[in-house]
């Protein structure tokens, strides 16, 4: 005949159901409390944890800049020399590239150092190479070179205006630029831009009859298409506007030498509109080093507020969980007899130390594989990662939490086969099973991404082998349900 457990569950169990209930409201009381100190402790050192916790994605950050820095160098400034590479990895400084003023530097340098810089005489309009448009050196060179033979153009203006010195330099430039596919040198490129500003400089070039009749390009603006459209939608149309008309009047009344290089600088940007760039500040193309500064965006007034409340709480539930741990094995040893009672300094160690042990995983281990791993899309598609503090930390501040309650598998495990919802010889069988469970779960408890979930999965599928030693070989308490009575 089957046996029937007895009525009474506790009947030889040092505690009854009542005490057990008893014990179970103070228990739960306990850990309220102590999650409660905990979360007040939190709350004070928020502030530190998050600073704490920003700094994987700082890191990781700062290895993508300066990553990109050292790739994209060759394409914007030219060769990475030894001393650019360990500017940008030892220095961890990256270049920027930027544009100088020169008049207004070479004015404030004037002004402010008149001993040391007074003499220097640098006219805001002034050619630079960054006058020309790409391919222009030779185009202006060709161009120029091509019209000595007019008479009455422009263009042969400008040649008729060259010094024999000049002259032999452009055709000595044109016929390099013809034989050769590669950039101009240095040399080169100074000595067009010595033909061109002496060309600048030269009066006679806009007092000349070849370029009286030319204007600038915002002459006549009203009359232009843009104006007309204007005008049909009863909007005030533009003001007509000629500079060039403008300097020429204010040059016949008074000259002025910068004025009459401004008004020249204008009519050959006309002359020459394949080579040379309309008008523009006088700037000089540069490259500054500044340090990786990361810096992290909160898109609303009351979010960082959010972080501190999440943080703070998240931080008090890890410092309190030791003593909710204790107070969870202190209601399971108390219906335990007295020698297993001794299990829970077994366990707790255990449990605690599986906690701390999956969280710092997180943190030490996980967090760059799966930066460095997302950060490389963004520099395939070239895209700028500008953080947001509250997206980032719910993924910094979650992942380790996640992580240290999954790596409790084998006290669940364990606990499991104790009171006999799984036997140790189906967890064995179905170990394929629990491992297609583990993959679900991390991906699951890890972001949208397969690094993160496969250094999660695997770690616990090390646990799954540790909970199945663990259930050969951890002691084994008396169970109740084994105890029958014949009727």
């Amino acid at each position: 005949m089957a046996k029937t457990p007895h009525d009474d569950l506790f009947e030889k169990s040092s505690m009854t159901f009542g005490e057990h209930l008893e014990e179970l409201r103070v228990c739960l009381f306990r850990s309220v409390i102590g999650i409660a100190v905990g979360c007040l402790i939190g709350f004070i050192v928020a502030n530190s944890v998050v600073r704490f916790f920003q700094s994987p994605l700082e890191r990781a950050m700062e290895n993508y800049y300066l990553a990109t820095a050292l790739d994209d160098f060759p394409h914007l400034y030219g060769e990475a020399t030894y001393e650019v590479k360990q500017m940008i990895l030892n220095e961890k400084q990256i270049p920027e590239a930027t544009q100088i003023d020169a008049g207004k530097l070479a004015q404030a340098l004037q002004i402010t150092y008149p001993e040391q810089f007074g003499g220097i005489e640098i006219s805001p309009y002034w050619y630079t190479l960054g006058d020309f448009l790409p391919g222009g050196e030779g185009q202006f060179c060709w161009q120029l070179a091509a019209s000595k033979e007019e008479t009455e153009t422009a263009r042969g203006r400008c040649w008729q205006l060259l010094t024999e010195d000049e002259r032999q330099a452009i055709k000595s430039l044109n016929s390099a630029l013809s034989s050769s596919a590669g950039p101009l040198t240095k040399e080169q490129q100074t000595a067009v831009l010595r033909v061109l500003n002496s060309l600048g400089g030269n009066r006679e070039l806009h007092q000349s009859p070849e370029f009286a009749a030319l204007t600038g390009s915002d002459a006549g603006l009203a009359q232009t298409f843009a104006a007309r459209v204007a005008q049909l939608f009863g909007q005030q149309p533009p003001a007509t506007t000629d500079t060039v008309g403008s300097l020429r009047t204010q040059l016949a009344e008074k000259f002025d030498p910068e004025q009459s290089r401004r008004l020249n600088k204008l009519l050959l940007a006309r002359v020459f509109p394949s080579a040379l760039r309309t008008a523009r500040v006088n700037v000089l193309p540069v490259f500054a080093w500044r340090p990786v500064k990361i810096k992290f965006q909160s898109l609303s007034a009351e979010e960082p507020f959010m972080i501190w409340m999440k943080a703070g709480f998240i931080t008090g539930l890890v410092i309190a969980s030791p003593f909710v741990f204790y107070q969870i094995w202190i209601f399971v040893a108390a219906g335990l007899y007295p020698r297993e009672k001794n299990y829970v300094f077994l366990y707790l160690p255990i449990s605690i130390g599986l906690f701390f042990g999956g969280a710092s995983l997180a943190f030490a281990f996980v967090f760059d594989p799966v930066l460095n791993f997302l950060f490389t899309f963004n520099k395939g598609m070239n895209a700028e990662f500008e953080p947001r503090i509250g997206e980032w930390l719910s993924f910094v501040l979650i992942l380790p939490l996640g992580f240290g309650i999954s790596f409790q598998l084998p006290l669940v495990m364990l606990f499991l086969n104790r009171i006999g919802v799984a036997s140790l010889d189906l967890m064995v069988q179905q170990w394929r099973v629990a491992i297609l469970v583990i993959c679900v779960v991390s991906m699951v408890l890890t972001p949208a991404d397969p690094i993160s979930m496969i250094l999660m999965a695997v770690p616990l599928c090390l646990l799954y082998l540790v909970g199945l030693l663990m259930c050969r070989f951890m002691p084994r308490g008396r169970n109740p349900f084994d105890e029958a009575y014949e009727p």
